[in-house]
């Protein structure tokens, strides 16, 4: 099974963000952004797995889902999208630890701006790098930066989808922008690994 996505083969680089921070969004079942994510899930030109709220339990074991799909994939796009998958449930399981570290003030605020239909895409990138560099002081010492600021960029994108639903297709495209800006090459090394 070949994990690159590089070389031109497989899975997309630009929805390999898309992928990362969607898996990341649904990884969490306290969110009130459900419906939503369930939309946007609809409107992404990738496969996404969303799971019921319902949550129901399958005679094999595994949890219902519903699948959807946009457009065609590579043959080996399917490993890749689950290995997207898994990195980002672990990734939000590593940002539940982290999760205390965002105050609610800097999530409002946040929110604001992003409310503000008068700012442009670089100017809502720029909020989120600010936002992210006051909590930079709070990332785990034994943490990479880089694992540390994808986390915290992932975690902002939820905590204000959670404050305001309505804002999650502006924070998610938001988000992914940064993070293909800022972080993609980290990114891709963890797909690779």
């Amino acid at each position: 099974m070949d994990s690159e996505v590089s070389n031109g083969s497989g899975l997309e680089a630009e929805h390999l963000t898309d992928l990362l921070v969607f898996g990341f969004l649904q990884s969490y079942s306290d969110y009130s952004f459900y419906q939503e994510l369930e939309a946007l899930g609809q409107k992404l030109p990738v496969r996404v797995y969303l799971q019921d709220q319902d949550d129901e339990l399958q005679t094999d074991g595994n949890r219902a889902s519903r699948y959807f799909s946009q457009e065609r994939i590579e043959p080996d796009s399917e490993s890749q999208e689950e290995i997207i998958q898994n990195i980002a449930r672990h990734l939000a399981q590593v940002g539940d630890e982290m999760d205390h570290s965002i105050h609610p003030t800097l999530v409002r605020h946040l929110a604001a701006q992003f409310m503000n239909r008068n700012l442009s895409e670089e100017d809502r990138r720029n909020c989120l790098a600010t936002a992210l560099e006051e909590i930079r002081k709070t990332y785990p010492k034994d943490m990479e930066t880089e694992k540390a600021a994808l986390i915290m960029t992932m975690l902002l994108a939820k905590k204000v989808a959670d404050f305001r639903p309505s804002l999650l297709h502006d924070v998610f495209r938001t988000t992914v922008n940064f993070i293909n800006q800022n972080l993609f090459t980290y990114v891709r090394n963890l797909v690779r690994n």
